[in-house]
């Protein structure tokens, strides 16, 4: 007899088909052979009203049993599986832009001032309350009022003001380095990628768990630590018994707290940024790291598709390429893809294109200039990551 529900090679379904032919079984033992069991008779009806009942069922017991294990697990249950290794999903991020006044001096600004895009699709609200200054303008943070990546605008976008003052002339947001894109609410995909790379955060004072603290940062796309254990300056001018975190995205503020929260007590946090915190204690303790220089990849692929190819092949072309490398897709959802220093490999490529329904063949050249011509891997430094957007994945058609 066939085992069903959970045995030793996982949990196994009963099917629609699998009920009804069990069902039939039974009603020959029990009625005879010869019963009519054929798709119009009344028996046969009755029971594949019963048998579709029970294949719900026996679909609800395989999402049960699904939801204790990462790989398996969706939504709120993949919340549940994760957790137990300290880790949750990241929530939407409002849009951070530092913005500035221009108007009357000692004309104050409250905070929650409302500024948005000409057409007001984008809005974002000052976080304090500031005056312009003598030189007639002042700067100051204003979060987007909606979280995530549609939020995420271009110096000069916001330019309206929503809530007039008298003396305040005009308004613009400008290039920061406090400026922080928003990012999407994580999907159960992103959740099980950083799941896998965050094993080490119940550690501390580990290379691995200092990177996994970092990569729990919101915003935060790619991170790696080095460390100098020798009583000499390296050869990349970290001083004896330092740690560098090299970091993509994330606020300042934030990956400063998550080093603190697992570097070791007596060793030297080295990089071109610096942020003071305070410990425990309420102490002062400068943490310093440097940030990736993130190298916009271009990639042009030329597609051959069959009948098959759907009405959204390309954007789908172009997410897969996105997908690989790294970077915000045309879904607005961002993808960690290759890691601090990895290579992007040019059959890789053709493999995340080929992965796309319909397409028989491909044509890829990649390079870091607008028309790339290359076709062979591109090298990224140990202090870059590749990065792609749909603005530097271009499809064709032969």
């Amino acid at each position: 007899m066939t085992d069903w529900g959970v045995t030793q090679f996982g949990f196994r379904r009963k099917t629609y088909a699998d009920i009804i032919a069990e069902m039939e079984s039974k009603a020959k033992n029990l009625l005879g052979v010869n019963i009519d069991l054929s798709s119009a008779s009344p028996l046969a009806l009755f029971l594949r009203v019963v048998a579709f009942g029970l294949s719900l069922l026996w679909a609800v017991a395989e999402k049960v049993y699904c939801s204790g294990f990462v790989d398996l697990a969706v939504g709120q249950s993949l919340d549940y599986a994760v957790k137990y290794a300290g880790i949750s999903r990241r929530a939407a991020t409002a849009a951070r832009r530092m913005v500035r006044f221009t108007g009357d001096p000692g004309v104050v600004i409250p905070a929650g001032f409302l500024i948005g895009t000409n057409d007001l699709s984008i809005r974002f609200s000052t976080v304090q309350e500031v005056a312009i200054a003598e030189s007639g303008q002042v700067e100051v943070m204003a979060y987007a009022v909606e979280a995530g990546a549609k939020s995420n605008v271009s110096t000069g976008q916001l330019n309206r003001v929503i809530n007039p003052i008298a003396g305040i002339d005009a308004v613009t947001n400008i290039d920061h380095e406090r400026n922080v894109d928003g990012v999407n609410r994580e999907t159960d995909r992103e959740l099980r990628d950083r799941y896998y790379q965050s094993l080490s955060a119940g550690g501390a004072s580990t290379i691995d768990s200092i990177r996994a603290s970092v990569l729990n940062v919101p915003g935060v796309r790619a991170a790696q630590v080095f460390h100098n254990p020798t009583m000499e300056t390296d050869t990349e001018e970290r001083p004896p018994k330092s740690v560098e975190v090299i970091v993509l995205g994330g606020a300042d503020e934030d990956v400063a707290t998550a080093i603190h929260r697992t570097i070791a007590a007596g060793i030297q946090p080295y990089g071109s940024v610096e942020v003071t915190v305070k410990d425990a204690g309420g102490q002062d303790q400068l943490i310093r790291f440097s940030r990736a220089e993130a190298v916009p990849v271009y990639v042009s692929v030329q597609v051959t598709a069959n009948a098959t190819y759907p009405v959204d092949g390309d954007i789908q072309v172009v997410d897969a390429i996105i997908k690989y490398i790294g970077g915000i897709d045309t879904q607005g959802i961002v993808h960690s893809g290759l890691e601090l220093g990895k290579d992007v490999i040019w059959t890789a490529l053709i493999a995340a294109a080929q992965g796309v329904q319909g397409v028989e063949d491909v044509a890829v050249t990649v390079g870091l200039d607008p028309d790339p011509s290359g076709m062979a891997n591109v090298a990224i430094g140990d202090r870059q990551v590749a990065q792609a957007s749909p603005e530097t994945v271009v499809v064709t058609h032969v």
